[in-house]
């Protein structure tokens, strides 16, 4: 019996031991497993990006982040569709096409053209005109632009950042197949009558703009943007997409708690000839009129816009063919904007009118000659300014290249530029 006991006895402490052993091992087992997972996790806490509703971008004069998310297939597509030289190999099969020889033949002969009649001779007087202008990298204000990137980035050259405010929509940029031609002859054909007033008469005429603006070709001016400053030896980075809050922040979410809407902004990201500068072309697809106007809210109650352009400090602006409407009571607000915060204008007689400028706070000099503005705004003729221009004090230089609706008079231009004083 005293036998049995402590064979009972001895089993149950061998139970005992064997279990503890298992317990013992499953926590040490569940401890280096939980070690491990810290462990796998650390790199990737430490490299994450923390959670936000948004990624803001830094708004600075001096300088800018490049977005996430950029497209940078911009570059091929802007080669392609000005039949450059260097545009892609991977489109090596439409470029073999004889409709795409023939497009990029009419597209070296219209720049050619243009760079020769014109944009030499704005080079060699924004050196001598306008260099002295700039403000610390540059920051270029240009209402009512449409896709004119082929003119501002001649006259101010280098600057960091331009800003264009126009209301043609921003468009797409097309992918193109490397097979596939469908489509592909009528897009091209698009491209070039879109252009064709630009590069003939220096400025687009908008009704004919969005004739020729379709969902199956050209279909806004972020296109034409690209083109421009690919046919004018820059070199595009990419593209991206930003959204400006009615408290003035940038993000690339369009989610706010805001009664207004964000306002969306565009953003091509390129760089001159052979310099390393990061440059950016931000496109603003908004309505400049102080009202409501085809569904798009007016400027002054437009707060991301406000926002952002009073963030701005510093800057030139250049306004050319804006068909007067600046001298209209329902285009005041960015009329008084431009007024109050720019430190020099370039600009035709179609801008600032010349009599809201307080004489006592800005200098003028006057190129070229002045003349009536043309009859379809034969209204806008300003006596003051025609006196200005033959005033013995006056500062008055030759202009020595054509822009705007008085292309075809010669040197009558009606083209001076404002520094304001102080």
């Amino acid at each position: 019996m005293n036998h049995l006991w402590v064979n009972i006895m001895t089993i149950r402490i061998l139970f005992l031991l064997l279990f503890s052993f298992i317990i013992g091992c499953n926590k040490s087992d569940q401890q280096f497993s939980e070690a491990q997972a810290q462990q796998a996790h650390k790199p990737i806490i430490k490299k994450s990006i923390p959670k936000t509703k948004s990624k803001t971008i830094v708004q600075s004069l001096e300088g800018f982040e490049l977005p996430i998310t950029i497209d940078t297939s911009i570059q091929e597509y802007a080669s392609f569709i000005g039949g450059l030289s260097h545009s892609s190999d991977r489109l090596r099969f439409i470029k073999n096409n004889g409709f795409y020889i023939t497009h990029a033949k009419r597209m070296n002969d219209v720049f050619k053209r243009v760079k020769t009649k014109r944009l030499s001779q704005m080079q060699m007087f924004s050196q001598v005109e306008l260099a002295s202008d700039k403000i610390g990298n540059g920051t270029l204000l240009y209402p009512f632009s449409g896709p004119d990137a082929l003119h501002a980035v001649t006259l101010f050259p280098h600057y960091k950042q331009y800003v264009f405010i126009a209301f043609e929509p921003p468009g797409s940029f097309r992918k193109f197949s490397t097979t596939d031609t469908l489509g592909v002859p009528d897009y091209l054909l698009s491209v070039q009558r879109t252009i064709q007033e630009v590069t003939n008469l220096s400025y687009f005429i908008t009704d004919r703009m969005r004739k020729y603006i379709t969902k199956e070709n050209i279909d806004g001016a972020l296109p034409l943007i690209a083109l421009f400053l690919a046919e004018t030896d820059h070199t595009l980075i990419g593209y991206g997409k930003r959204f400006i809050h009615a408290d003035g922040s940038i993000s690339e979410s369009t989610k706010d708690t805001f009664s207004v809407p964000a306002q969306d902004i565009h953003d091509i990201y390129f760089k001159t000839g052979s310099s390393q500068e990061i440059q950016r072309l931000t496109y603003i697809y908004a309505n400049l009129g102080n009202a409501t106007y085809a569904g798009k809210i007016g400027f002054l109650k437009n707060a991301p816009l406000l926002s952002y352009l009073h963030s701005m400090q510093g800057f030139n602006t250049y306004v050319k063919s804006a068909s007067y409407l600046m001298h209209n009571a329902g285009f005041s607000g960015i009329r008084d904007f431009v007024l109050k915060k720019t430190h020099t204008i370039l600009q035709d007689d179609t801008g600032v009118p010349f009599e809201y400028f307080d004489q006592k706070q800005w200098n003028f000099v006057f190129y070229g000659r002045y003349s009536r503005p043309i009859n379809l705004f034969a209204g806008r003729y300003s006596a003051k300014l025609d006196s200005a221009y033959i005033h013995p004090e006056s500062i008055k230089k030759p202009l020595p290249f054509m822009m705007g609706y008085q292309l075809r008079r010669g040197d009558a231009q009606n083209v001076y530029k404002a520094i304001r004083k102080g």
